[in-house]
């Protein structure tokens, strides 16, 4: 065989097994799976701030797995979730800048970004849910006064992303308050 047909054979066989790794089939693929599928997609079609939002937390997420003090022992999906919602965060607080250093046209940027990076996170408790698990933590604990907020919070085991929180904290304070 010469070395031009072992390099063909070579990659035909390369590209057969990429070919089973990118196209799976699997019902639940893993968070980081469907932003590299979204990131193909939005290439393709040329959707630019998608596009840019989904470029920015792979990026994120590749510098948040290699630094020194990234947590071991958690899953991926987990990883990627802390990282979506520290970007969350990060929006916010930039909208909430840009609001009151009268910009809106930036505002309306990242509250676009911001809507983006909503359709990664799971379905979101809302504040009445939350004040209800709460008063049931309350109650289950015995917390009467503000001293005991510490308490409560440490006792909180709803997965924050579901529920965010300081949602949780607002609604802490109104209950022991």
């Amino acid at each position: 065989m010469s070395f031009a047909a072992q390099r063909s054979f070579a990659l035909l066989a390369s590209a057969r097994s990429s070919f089973s790794r990118f196209y799976t089939t699997e019902a639940s693929a893993s968070l980081l799976t469907r932003l590299k599928d979204d990131r193909k997609t939005y290439m393709r079609s040329k959707q630019q701030p998608d596009l840019n939002v989904v470029k920015s937390i792979i990026s994120d997420y590749t510098y948040f797995v290699k630094s020194p003090n990234a947590p071991t022992g958690h899953s991926e999906d987990a990883m990627v979730l802390s990282v979506l919602q520290k970007s969350i965060k990060k929006r916010q607080d930039s909208i909430a800048q840009y609001t009151a250093g009268g910009r809106p046209e930036l505002a309306a940027n990242e509250q676009e970004e911001l809507t983006i990076l909503k359709r990664y996170l799971p379905e979101q408790m809302d504040a009445a849910a939350i004040e209800e698990k709460v008063r049931a933590l309350v109650e289950q604990i015995g917390a009467t006064s503000m001293k005991d907020m510490g308490k409560v919070m440490k006792a909180w085991t709803v997965d924050p992303a579901t529920a965010d929180r300081k949602l949780v904290s607002d609604a802490v304070k109104k209950i022991l308050a």
